[in-house]
């Protein structure tokens, strides 16, 4: 019986020592955005979670990568980077990224502030250029920089509107109010009334 109790407890011992070392990896779990050190350029990683949880089993701690953006023509490279995402993990999560550029934006069609970013809900999104809008979770990671950049943020609402009139303009009455910006976003009318100002005079 004793034995019986001992064994149980060894078995106990070693579930809850594999459990905390998963904790331990969770913090690498998901997309993440690094600075290649080869190009000077955003790359998409991905951390091999559960080798490294193997290899920590195992008595040696070390992380590495699976997939990267660059794969599979640079599958061979030095994976420098990874003191990069070791330093900071959460900060170069893909999602953290996205989450902290939405804080205090307004969207470009309806005007009202996005609500903050989280797991398993509505996610906000883009418009470029074009006028078309897409959920910023399609785009690839290591083209997110310069997604912020040159789009516009939009809320859920107008995004599943504006992408049911893009995609199916006979069954909508469109009535663009206040709606004058380059890529159709509401323009509030005082900005219209400081553009018409600002604009020089047409010759006669």
């Amino acid at each position: 019986m004793t034995t019986t109790i001992w064994v149980c407890f060894g078995l106990a011992l070693i579930v809850v020592y594999v459990v905390w070392q998963v904790q331990q990896f969770r913090k690498y779990e998901g997309k993440m955005l690094v600075i290649c050190p080869e190009t000077g350029k955003p790359a998409a990683v991905r951390i091999g979670v559960a080798q490294a949880v193997w290899a920590a089993l195992r008595g040696r701690r070390s992380i590495e990568l699976s997939t990267c953006s660059r794969w599979p023509e640079r599958a061979d490279c030095d994976q420098d980077c990874l003191c990069q995402i070791e330093a900071n993990p959460e900060a170069h999560k893909a999602w953290t990224i996205a989450a902290k550029w939405f804080v205090g934006k307004k969207c470009a069609y309806c005007g009202i502030e996005i609500p903050p970013v989280q797991h398993l809900d509505r996610m906000p999104a883009l418009v470029n250029l074009e006028k078309k809008t897409y959920k910023w979770d399609e785009i690839p990671p290591e083209e997110l920089p310069d997604a912020f950049e040159a789009c516009k943020p939009v809320c859920w609402n107008c995004h599943i509107a504006e992408t049911f009139i893009r995609e199916h303009p006979d069954l909508v009455t469109y009535r663009p109010w206040k709606k004058g910006g380059p890529v159709g976003e509401y323009v509030p009318e005082k900005e219209k009334e400081q553009e018409k100002q600002a604009a020089p005079p047409r010759a006669a």
